[in-house]
């Protein structure tokens, strides 16, 4: 997943503060580490170690005040508007807000403290009723509007980024009278303040939920390493026994590997209970609000639903062009998914004698079984081939095959979490190209769930046309190693690791000329990421970087065989599960209407009522549950893909269809192919229309079946 620099949900300006004058301590001398210049600092990185909780707020208040001056300067400008002194002039007015909101919303992601939500909440609504502020000013808009009906002789670029930020004004409310852009900036304010809530809640329930087990017999069948660490849980409590949280590294192997059904089943409730009615942190409110307040933003926009608006700015433009890609995808794969539901009920009646009710949380539990018996892999060894060292090598040596990249590990610069590594990329040249840092391990209360690849500071160029490098990261929820083990990686951790590495190194290869043509859009922004996951258990990559931890070995010849077996097993259950959860977004953001009262579904809009009527109306089997319900669906209840977790899937289209062009040439490694995606995608950003890019590497439109074929649901 990516995530941009800060949150921005567009909100109003009453919360705004007076002119403040952050610049200096009034105890001190100090100056706030956000006003200096970071151009000095080694590869542009944030001087973590010195920026202070009491340092964003300021630093905020004043690059709004900043911000205030630059436009006030440019509306009152008497020369003719043009590209320069008012697009531009734009881009150069954010500074500040770009460095405050670069750190603080990541750092709060990876590393959250009570004190840091607070202020990101105050921060986020300052930053959304700023972003109104501007979008709405009459004057402002006036000039770029200018613009845009002069048609200058732009370069294709120049006039891109004209569009976009017309089209941005238009989407921020700037057409609007009066009366309508004060109740479009009320909506923006709750909206951020929803949103961050949603998110909030989400964290705390996740932390609270302990899971505790005494007698060791009924976690037979759990790994040895997992054992250990549910254990040592249980001991910083002060007790004796297991402990178990929701964290995914947690989650996942105990409803793969553990016996007992009436264990699986109560922490798969557990997880899919969070922020549920009537829980502690119960988010049906807060849905209800967000869906009907969206709602209301897009009709005032003009729009018949809030996907409608979204949509505006993604290659896919209208929601039935998405239903349009999903619908034949879906059908494949719940015909594929009741498959292996049959395959695994013959199973366990055959082994375990047993007709009962197969449930959502019996799912993953049978589908290992039934894997082990086809085909003889054996995760828990395969994770010996899979540390996280070997891994990250594996993609470094990747890079270096496609791209003719280095990266080098440095140590003596600041870093912006625990636990992080930092590693400087290089091109072939020698040329600095970037910095990331890697994240890797769960700190449960801290750190959300997921994985993500962000950055801290944007590629740009100095006023000397000099490309000046970006500091980018990945942040994951691996399980931590034991002292003196490395940290073993799942399949699916190895795989996440390659798609994170993806993002980052659309943003280390960045050559874009002006800091508005970083935005991707969003269905296409999961298309340098996914490809990377067709590499990951590639035969050739497996040879060249998985080894035994222990030994160094490779791995044996006979697992790779079957790691290039086991590839499209179970994708009826993974398509339809992720699919679930995209269909249910969209469903909710083209509702075009909610009831005011409606005392059956409990409420204006239940969400629980929702998510059964969608699963019948979808012909869902109860046996498999959407990969996220609604009240703890973060990627579209916190902002960041509302009508936008179909994203993942649009772009799957075209990362199936690009690797191919790899697998045709007869060499997956190709360099002159992986120079051409480097060229044409890669180093672009937002630059040139998605569409023309992707055509322009792969020479036609992406092909849907290329997904079908990869997936292996295709028929064949």
């Amino acid at each position: 997943m990516m995530k941009r620099n800060f949150i921005v949900g567009l909100t109003s300006l009453f919360i705004m503060s007076g002119n403040v004058n952050a610049q200096v301590d009034t105890a001190s001398t100090r100056v706030n580490p956000f006003l200096e210049s970071w151009e000095g600092n080694p590869y542009r990185i944030p001087p973590f170690s010195r920026i202070t909780e009491d340092d964003y707020i300021p630093a905020l208040q004043e690059g709004i005040r900043r911000q205030d001056e630059a436009i006030r300067a440019i509306v009152e400008n008497r020369d003719e508007a043009t590209f320069e002194n008012t697009i531009l002039a734009m881009e150069n007015s954010s500074e500040i807000l770009d460095k405050v909101g670069g750190v603080l919303f990541n750092v709060v992601e990876a590393h959250a403290t009570p004190r840091l939500h607070e202020i990101v909440n105050e921060a986020a609504q300052m930053l959304s009723a700023q972003s109104d502020k501007v979008y709405m000013n009459p004057f402002l808009f006036r000039r770029v509007k200018r613009i845009k009906e002069q048609k200058p002789a732009l370069n294709p670029v120049q006039q891109k980024l004209l569009d976009d930020v017309y089209r941005e004004f238009v989407l921020g409310g700037a057409e609007l009278d009066k009366e309508a852009q004060d109740e479009l900036m009320q909506i923006n304010v709750k909206l951020s303040e929803l949103e961050n809530t949603f998110g909030q809640n989400v964290l705390k329930a996740t932390a609270q939920y302990e899971l505790w087990v005494e007698d060791a017999s009924r976690l037979e069948g759990l790994p040895e390493d997992a054992l250990r660490r549910a254990a040592e849980k249980a001991a910083q409590k002060g007790k004796t026994g297991w402990l178990f949280g929701l964290d995914n590294p947690t989650v996942m192997p105990f409803l793969q590997y553990v016996k007992d059904a009436a264990l699986r089943k109560e922490i798969l409730d557990g997880y899919t209970g969070r922020c549920q009615a009537g829980s502690e942190y119960d988010n049906t409110p807060i849905v209800q609000q967000i869906v009907a307040l969206r709602l209301r933003k897009a009709n005032l926009l003009g729009y018949p639903d809030y996907a409608s608006y979204a949509l505006q700015t993604r290659m896919a433009q209208t929601p039935q062009a998405v239903y349009d890609l999903l619908d034949p995808i879906w059908t494949a794969a719940l015909e594929r998914a009741k498959q292996e539901l049959a395959e695994m009920k013959q199973y366990r009646k055959k082994t375990e004698k047993y007709k009962g009710e197969f449930l959502p949380s019996d799912w993953r539990y049978y589908a290992e079984k039934v894997r082990a018996s086809k085909y003889a892999l054996d995760e828990n060894a395969l994770k010996e081939y899979l540390s996280v060292d070997s891994v990250r090598n594996g993609i470094f040596y990747l890079c270096k095959r496609l791209y003719n990249i280095d990266f080098e590990q440095i140590y003596d610069v600041e870093f912006p979490t625990p636990n992080t590594t930092a590693y400087v990329c290089k091109d072939a040249d020698g040329t600095v190209l970037g910095v990331i840092y890697m994240d890797m391990e769960a700190r449960p209360g801290y750190k959300s769930g997921g994985a993500w690849n962000t950055n801290y500071v944007e590629q740009d160029y100095d006023s000397a046309g000099r490309r000046l490098t970006p500091v980018t990261s990945i942040v994951c929820n691996f399980t931590p190693p034991f002292p003196g083990q490395p940290m073993l990686l799942t399949m699916d951790e190895a795989e996440t690791f390659f798609h994170e590495f993806g993002h980052a190194l659309h943003t280390l290869f960045a050559e874009v000329s002006y800091k508005g043509m970083h935005d991707v859009p969003r269905d296409f922004v999961e298309l340098p990421s996914q490809i990377m996951e067709h590499w990951a258990f590639h035969p050739d990559m497996l040879k060249a970087y998985a080894h035994h931890y222990a030994t160094g070995e490779p791995m044996p010849q006979d697992m790779v065989d079957r790691i290039g077996k086991v590839q499209t097993y179970g994708q009826g259950f993974a398509t339809t599960e992720l699919l679930a959860a995209a269909l249910l977004d969209m469903d909710y953001h083209t509702l075009k209407a909610i009831a005011a009262e409606d005392t059956s579904a409990g409420g204006a809009l239940d969400p629980a009522v929702f998510e059964s009527t969608f699963a019948q109306k979808r012909a869902l089997i109860p046996e498999i549950l959407p990969r996220y319900r609604t009240n703890y669906f973060g990627h579209t209840m916190e902002g960041g893909y509302s009508a936008g977790y179909y994203c993942y899937t649009w772009a799957e289209v075209l990362d199936c269809d690009a690797f191919e062009a790899f697998e045709q040439s007869g060499n997956v490694l190709n360099r002159e192919i992986g120079e051409a995606f480097r060229q044409n995608i890669l180093k672009n950003g937002g630059m040139y229309p998605a569409m023309d890019m992707f055509m322009k590497f792969r020479g036609h439109k992406p092909d849907a079946k290329a997904l079908l074929r990869s997936r292996g649901l295709d028929g064949k």
